[in-house]
Parts: structure tokens; sequence; C-alpha cells
């Protein structure tokens, strides 16, 4: 069964049990809609939004759909036992041995940056082995992210970091669903669903993605959750220390600092909701510091300065261009309630 197919199944079983297909993502009902419209037609995603909107998050659900598989015990492409296609398999005279991978196995991620190279997508020679079976042989090629995603989701983090050059590498698995080996003039099987994420464009180290690939991608854009929603991330995900109590009527207010930076016109670069995660993890760490089993309005009001300081920008247009702190002081002091 090809992997969009599978996938495919997997969602529509979970509405029919009445079972939300990607429980954990928190986002508007209209952009779960689109994601799961993209991705049941078999389609590959494209995510745009600013960072710590559960982009990755998302990613990791949809691939917990996938149940596990049957493959070639060491094929460095997954061939499928009941029909291997790979120059591995296809050169061995004894019988293929078969493992079972894991369904949260299926599962390949890329770390989009400017140093990724077409090779670390596409494979390349591996020098030892050209050495032992000629740099002809089939062999001595090492396959990259995009064979090693055959059978499996590709995740790839952070697409519009990635050079154009090397984004020019993924338009014939998208199209296609194949690679072909330079020098070797070997086609590869790519049975895979690319997953993308890709931050706004104001963003620095990010450049525009080429229409040639963009054209092959449906893309969702995604906002910043709402207070409910994100105080249930914070229940979800964060991490709670043993011993300390946070009472629930605080988390309003570690949401309340986040969510203050992303309608202040002075801030060009809002507080995600890693800085929510982090302010409520070290306002407990402080609370420990001063040996309280009890987190305070105040740990909280450092804890997020803490947070702030890393992730937050001020704009050059702002009065508080040049001093960042007093504008954070300001905002975790109006976000707060009375004790």
């Amino acid at each position: 069964m090809e992997l969009r197919e599978e996938l495919r199944r997997s969602i529509l079983g979970s509405l029919k049990r009445k079972h939300d297909p990607v429980d954990g993502f928190y986002a508007t009902e209209d952009v779960k809609e689109a994601i799961l419209a993209v991705i049941i037609s078999g389609r590959h995603l494209l995510l745009e939004g600013p960072p710590g909107t559960g982009k990755t998050t998302l990613a990791k659900i949809l691939a917990k759909h996938l149940h596990s598989m049957k493959a070639v015990e060491g094929c460095r492409y997954n061939c499928d036992p009941r029909s291997p296609h790979c120059p591995d398999c296809l050169s061995k005279k004894s019988e293929l041995g078969v493992v079972t991978i894991p369904g949260k196995e299926r599962f390949i991620r890329v770390q989009g940056s400017p140093e990724l190279m077409p090779e670390d997508l596409l494979g390349d020679i591996d020098p030892v082995i050209a050495m032992q079976y000629g740099i002809h042989n089939p062999q001595a090629f090492t396959p990259g992210q995009i064979q090693r995603a055959h059978r499996k989701i590709l995740f790839i983090d952070e697409l519009n970091r990635i050079p154009e050059r090397t984004q020019n590498t993924l338009i014939q698995v998208l199209e296609e669903r194949t690679t072909t080996i330079a020098g070797f003039d070997i086609t590869i099987p790519v049975d895979t669903i690319v997953i993308a994420t890709q931050n706004p464009e104001e963003y620095a180290g990010v450049d525009r993605i080429s229409e040639t690939l963009g054209d092959r991608f449906e893309r969702v854009e995604i906002g910043y959750p709402d207070v409910e929603q994100e105080i249930s991330i914070l229940r979800r995900y964060a991490r709670k220390h043993r011993g300390v109590k946070f009472d629930d009527n605080l988390l309003s207010e570690v949401v309340n600092i986040s969510q203050s930076t992303r309608v202040s016109a002075d801030i060009s670069r809002p507080a995600s909701v890693r800085a929510s995660i982090a302010t409520f993890e070290q306002s407990q760490s402080i609370a420990q510091l001063n040996s309280r089993d009890t987190v305070s309005h105040k740990d909280i009001e450092k804890a997020a300065m803490i947070s702030l300081q890393g992730r937050a920008e001020v704009s050059p247009s702002s009065q508080y261009y040049d001093n960042p702190s007093a504008l954070f002081k300001q905002i975790v002091q109006n976000s707060m309630t009375d004790e």
C-alpha cells in the first residue's frame, strides 16, 4: 500500500471513530481542516508560520498515524520485501532477510540551514567503498535523506533557509516520486509525503523558495494560538517540577505576557509559545532556588524577563530600542493580575 493511501485511511479511520487526528496540535478549525485536506488528498504540505506555533509537533503527530512496516534487512533504501528494487537488493544472490520498522520510526527529519548541500539530500559517492567495488558500482553510492525517506514521511524544517540549489533537488521526488542517481542511470522510486515548514520572509536568514518548488506544495499558514489554546499547550507540553505547586490561575499570567508582545507596536519579533513554556518552567526553578514549594507572581515576573530577553526583539523605531529591558519590564508588569 502506498504511503499516502495508508495515511489517508488511518486519518479517516480516526475521524470515523470521533477521534481528533491532530490531537495535540493547537490551531483554528479552518487551519486543521486545510491541513487534513492536503494530507488526505496525498499532496505535499508546506506549513508557514512564526517559530513556536507547533509545525514540528504537527508533523510528528501525522507520522504517528503510520503503522509498522516490513523492510529488507540492511537495505539502505527501505525496500519492500515483496518488491525490492534498489541496487543493494538486486545485487544480492542470497535470500533477503526481513525486519519490522515501527511506525514511529517512519519519519525522516532534515533541518534546513544554509550549509545543507544537494549531496545531503540526494546522496553521494563513498570513496572508501568506491575503491573496493569501483566508482561505477551502485554500491559505492551512499543514499541521501530523500532515498532514506522511501515509505516514510520526509519532514524538512525551515525549508526557506536551504540554498536554492539544494531546494531544487526536491523537485523530482515531489513531482515524479523518484530520484535518479547521477552517473549510474538508475532511477529509485521514493514513496514519501514531504511536510516542510518555512518561517515568514521578514525573519533573518530566510529566502523565498522558488516558484517551481513552491508549486509542488500546498501551503497552509499557521498563526499564534489564542490564550486558551496556549494555556492548553502549557498543561500538555511544559515540564512540571516535582514538589512545586503552580496555581492554575497563574497560567493566564504566563500566557498574557507572551500574547502582549504579539500586539505591541514596539515589538518587531514577538515571543513565541516557547517563551511561555520557558517562563512556566523557569518560574518553578526560581521558587525552588528560594526554598519555596509554590510559584508566586514575582517568580513569574523574573522568569519572564529571562525568557523575553532572548526571544522578543524591539523594533528599531521604538523608543525602547536601546533599552529593551525597560519595555519587557513594562509588558510583564502590565500583564500581571493584582496579588
